[in-house]
C-alpha cells in the first residue's frame, strides 16, 4: 500500500476513534500509535526522497562523464584520421 493511503488510512481512524466508542485509555492508546505511525512514514517518505535525489544526480554525473569519454574519442580519432590523411 502507497505511503500516502496509509496515512490517509491513519487519519481517518483518528478522527473515527471517538465515534467507535472504545474506552478513553484504548482510545488514546491508538490515538498515540497512529500519530507515530505518521510521524515515522512522513520521515520515511523525507528520507526516501533524499536517497532518490542522490541517486538521480549520480545517474546524470555518470551519464556526462560517459558523454565526454565519446567526444573525446571521437576527437581522437578525427585527429588520427586527419594526420592519416596528411601523411
Amino acid at each position: 500500500m502507497p505511503k500516502n493511503r496509509i496515512i490517509v488510512t491513519l487519519g481517518l481512524i483518528i478522527a473515527l476513534l471517538p465515534i467507535l466508542g472504545f474506552p478513553r485509555l484504548w482510545e488514546s492508546f491508538f490515538q498515540v500509535v497512529a500519530g507515530l505511525s505518521i510521524i515515522l512514514l512522513s520521515i520515511w517518505t523525507t528520507i526516501d526522497k533524499r536517497l532518490s535525489l542522490k541517486a538521480k544526480a549520480q545517474k546524470r554525473q555518470i551519464h556526462r562523464r560517459r558523454e565526454a569519454e565519446i567526444e573525446a574519442q571521437r576527437e581522437t580519432l578525427k585527429q588520427q584520421a586527419i594526420q592519416e590523411e596528411i601523411s
